[in-house]
C-alpha cells in the first residue's frame, strides 16, 4: 500500500498549493493580520486538494504537506507544525468535496 502511494504522487497540486499558502501567509506576517495567513493555509491545501486527480487520501496528504511547509514560516512555537498540518488536511478535504460536487 506504501509502495502505491509513493508511485502515484503528483507534484503539481502540491507545488501550487504551496506557492498560494505561502503568499498568503506572507502577507498575513506584513501586515500582522493572522487570519490571513490562517485561512492562507486552509486554501493552499483546498486548492491541493482541489487539483489532485487520485482519491482523497491522497488530497488529505497533499494538505497536510501544504501545511507542514507553511509552518515554516510561522516561527511562534512547536504548536504551530501540528496546527498549521491540520489546517491543510482540512483545506485539502475541503478541496477534494469541493472538486466531487462540481463534476
Amino acid at each position: 500500500m506504501s509502495e502505491d502511494i509513493a508511485s502515484n504522487v503528483e507534484l503539481m497540486p502540491i507545488v501550487i498549493g504551496v506557492v498560494v499558502s505561502i503568499i498568503l501567509v506572507t502577507i498575513g506576517l506584513l501586515s500582522s493580520i493572522g487570519a490571513i495567513g490562517i485561512i492562507g493555509i486552509v486554501i493552499g491545501g483546498a486548492i491541493s486538494g482541489f487539483l489532485t486527480n487520485n482519491s482523497t487520501l491522497y488530497a488529505i496528504i497533499y494538505g497536510a504537506i501544504v501545511g507542514l511547509i507553511s509552518s515554516f514560516l510561522i516561527l511562534y512555537s512547536v504548536f504551530a507544525i501540528p496546527f498549521c498540518m491540520v489546517l491543510g488536511v482540512f483545506g485539502g478535504f475541503v478541496g477534494k468535496v469541493a472538486q466531487s460536487n462540481l463534476k
